[in-house]
Order: C-alpha cells, then structure tokens, then sequence
C-alpha cells in the first residue's frame, strides 16, 4: 500500500471514528435525559399490580385497589409492563428500574437517528435533531408503559421506511410486536395507525406517479403496495390478543370522550392539551422542533412525498391536541425534518470539514441536552430514587401508625403509592375512569368546591380518616366541627373524624 493510499485509509477511519462518536453520543445523551427520579403517580398503580399478579399468578380483571369500587370491571391492557416492572424492582429496586427505562429511552431514539440516516439525513444534522425530539418528549420519560410504546413506535417507523427502501420482508417484524404492544399498553392502536397512515400515503404517492415522474423516492409496485396494506390490516386483529379483547381498539376513543364531557380533561396529567404559555418554557424542544419541521417540510412537498407530509402534519396538530402525543410527534417528524434540513443546507454542509462540522455538532449536541434538562418541569428531575415533594411518605407512615384501620380517603394522585406502600385499600387511584365509574369519579371532583358533595362523599363511604393535598378539600374539612386535623406533613394534611 502507498504511503497516500494509506493516508486516506487512516483519514477513513479516523472520519468513521468520529461519525460513530456522534452518534455514540447522541444515544448516551438520550440515555442521561432519561435518568429522572421516579415522579409519576401511575408507576406506583403498576407496581401493585405487578406485585398482585406475582402473588396470584393471574392478570387482574377488577378494581382490586379500592374499597370503594373493588368489583368494578377494570381490564388491565398493561399487565405485560406491570409484571416486567414489578421484577425489575425486584431484581434491582426503583434504581435498576429507571436505568432500564433510561435504556429503553437510548434505544427508541437510537432507532430514530437510524431511520433519519437511511433517509439520507447528515449524520450532524440528524444527531442534533434527534436529541431535540428527545427533549420535546422528555417530560414523558416516566416509568410508566408508554416508554415501551416510545421505543415500539421508533421500531415501527424503521421498518416501514426500510420498506421504502425496498426490504420488505422487514415488515413481518410488525407481526409479533404488534402482539406484545397490545398487552403493554393501549397506545398500540399508534402502530395501527402507523401503519395504516403509511400505506394511505404510499397510495396516494402510486397514484401520483401514474401522473408523473417527478417523485422520490420512486414509488413501489402495485404488488409491493398490496403487501404493506396486508400488514398493516392484520396488525388490528393481532391488537385483539390480549385480555381485554377488542376493548383495546375503541379505549383511547372512549377513555377521552368521557374525559371531555365529564370537563376533566384538563385536570389530568400529560391528558391535556399543549398551553401556549409551555411552548417557550416546558415545552421549548417541541416548539424548536416544530418549527424546524414545518420550517423544512417544503422539501417534502417538492418532492410530492405525501407520506412525510401527512405523518408531520398528523402527528403535530395530536401533539397540539394532547401532550401525551407529542412523543409521537418526536419519533414521527424527526427523520423527516433532519432529512429535509440536511437537502436545504446541502451546499453550506458541504463546505464545512467535517473534523469542523463534527465539533459544531458536538457542541450543538451539548447544548440542546442543557436545554432539555432545563426545561424539563418538577416531574423529570434528574437523577435516581424518588423525587421529593411528590408522595406523601411521612403522612402515611403517622396514618399506619396512629389509624391503622377503618376507611382511608385519598386524592387520586395518591391511591398507587398509598396501596403499594400499605397494600390498604384506596378511596381512589389514578386510573380514573379505567378502573371507576365515571359518575363515582365526577362526585370525587365535585367534592373540591361543593361542600354538601363533600359531605355525601365522606359519609357515604364511611370515611374515618383522610390524607388531603388540595387546599379546597382541606378547607372542608377544618370547616366542619366533626373532623379534627392530627398531622401536617410537607405534601398533605391528615384529618381524622372526632
């Protein structure tokens, strides 16, 4: 070998080196995002669940938590998590729970920065992106089964571009995935959509195409197109192969419309839709991504890729619609936007060295992970064990010790952890109208500022003591000559009936 061939041989290496290095670091990045302290009011409902189920041997089919509603019909579609969860604090306690669900976290967006690159993305450009997508999801990095989801859908977007480019036996891949989705949480109905929303805009691309040449990427043949379809409609069966059946389809639909006309919609976490004062502050990593997305989709449209463009502006206005969807939004518009930033900046790029653009990247990198921490909200604290200031601990520990029997009342935010601590069953946890009644649930609300709901509530269900965070409810219960007040803690009042 010349002494110049070996030179270039040496600067290859050293080039992919460094290529491997950024995107090396943009999955480490994501990993470190991902490591918050464990906030969530949910993952204390899996844990006891997960436990019921390791002492049982049997997925639960009822409330079990609560005193109030113990046989109404709860169908748990998130028991495959829930038992995962429960050994994983086994084997390695809350800790070695939220390192894998850090990894969980690196991988999903590991997946997405693969996806962007095979779009033909800049690696720099995708990394950076790509870290951006996973601050705009950050607040949803919680051990709750949506994490899971997160790195499923990641999965399910690869393989469906990898069938644009032409592997499209990958798609089988859908098959067993679907059917594990569907056991560990409801949002498997986004890979039906995925899925279905794909095949619409490849359709639509076919159709095109007849018309005219000028499309890219180069559409598939008919027969190719029929393969995608027949995947993407057998994935709704398969999401029939968990225990609560069919249920799983119509959940999120029916799960919101009761939400909307019981006007709690709002009061619930992630539920919400997305508050113009967040999108600067919480939210800024959605917002910049947003931008850069609608910013850059022109290139799309020039290319008359109506697949890209339906899955940017679909997934954007959920997002819009629901926090709880902007994580889709993250992993859906973000190889489309690295790649279409990466085709506008193609000539500044190309005069850049890359030792250069490699360092900018780094830097770049860097700074949107400061960015992301910073904006994360009191419920992505980062580092391990539990956030403080979020569970009533000491509140408890006095009510087991001085009230260790008779009916407990509790806020929904803190049913889980009062039943995974106690294993004493709950007014109400924050399953809501999953596992209550969506009257029961409405009578739990009006009890915050009508003092005769509140009075029917408590008498009602035999209440003898209460552990209280809400001022409203607290202000009830001082107000009324029949309860005393016995404890102060930093997250909630104890009441105990005279």
């Amino acid at each position: 070998m010349t002494e110049r061939a070996a030179a270039r041989s040496h600067g290859d290496e050293r080039r992919h080196a460094a290529a491997w290095g950024i995107a090396g670091l943009t999955v480490a990045l994501s990993f470190a995002l991902a490591i918050t302290k464990v906030s969530s009011y949910d993952t204390w409902v899996h844990l006891s669940l997960g436990r019921w189920m390791a002492e049982n041997g049997q997925v639960p089919r009822a409330n079990l938590l609560s005193y109030t509603q113990p046989a109404r019909a709860a169908i748990d579609h998130q028991w495959l998590f829930q038992a995962g969860l429960y050994g994983l604090w086994r084997a390695g306690g809350m800790d070695g729970a939220t390192l894998v669900k850090a990894a969980l976290v690196a991988a999903a967006f590991g997946v997405v920065l693969a996806t962007a690159r095979r779009k033909g993305s800049d690696l720099v450009v995708a990394a950076v992106v790509v870290l951006m997508a996973a601050g705009a999801a950050r607040f949803r990095f919680t051990l709750r089964p949506q994490v899971v989801g997160l790195l499923l859908l990641a999965l399910y977007a690869f393989v469906l571009e990898r069938w644009r480019a032409g592997v499209t036996r990958g798609l089988l891949a859908l098959v067993p995935l679907q059917v594990v989705w569907a056991n560990v949480h409801g949002s498997a109905i986004l890979g039906i959509g995925l899925a279905i929303g794909f095949a619409v805009g490849e359709s639509i691309r076919v159709a095109l195409a007849r018309r005219s040449e000028d499309v890219s990427p180069a559409p598939h043949s008919r027969h190719e197109l029929a393969w995608l379809w027949g995947v993407a409609l057998a994935l709704v069966p398969l999401t029939l192969l968990n225990p609560g059946g069919a249920q799983i389809l119509s959940l999120p639909f029916t799960h919101a419309s009761k939400q909307m006309a019981s006007g709690l919609k709002e009061l619930l976490q992630d539920r919400a839709a997305v508050a113009w004062s967040d999108l600067c502050r919480r939210h800024a990593c959605f917002t910049v991504l947003g931008v850069a997305t609608l910013g850059s989709l022109a290139a799309s449209v020039w290319r008359r890729d109506v697949t890209e463009t339906v899955l940017c502006l679909g997934s954007l206005a959920a997002a819009m619609f629901s926090e709880r969807f902007i994580d889709l939004f993250a992993v859906a518009a973000a190889p489309i936007a690295a790649r279409n930033l990466s085709s506008l900046f193609r000539r500044t790029l190309s005069r850049i060295e890359r030792p250069l653009l490699y360092a900018l990247g780094v830097a770049a990198l860097m700074g949107v992970a400061a960015v992301a921490t910073a904006s994360g909200g009191p419920t992505v604290l980062f580092g391990l064990g539990i956030a403080d200031g979020h569970f009533p601990e000491h509140e408890l520990a006095f009510i087991q010790e001085h009230y260790p029997a008779g009916n407990l009342f509790n806020e929904f935010e803190h049913g889980g952890y009062i039943a995974w601590r106690t294993r004493r069953p709950v007014f109400i946890d924050s399953r809501g109208m999953l596992a209550y009644e969506p009257q029961f649930f409405r009578s739990y609300v009006d009890a915050w500022e009508s003092r005769d709901a509140w009075r029917a509530l408590v008498e009602r269900w035999q209440v003898r003591v209460a552990l209280v965070g809400r001022r409203s409810l607290q202000a009830m219960f001082r107000a009324d000559d029949r309860w005393e007040q016995v404890f102060q803690g930093p997250v909630c009042a104890v009441f105990a009936l005279k």
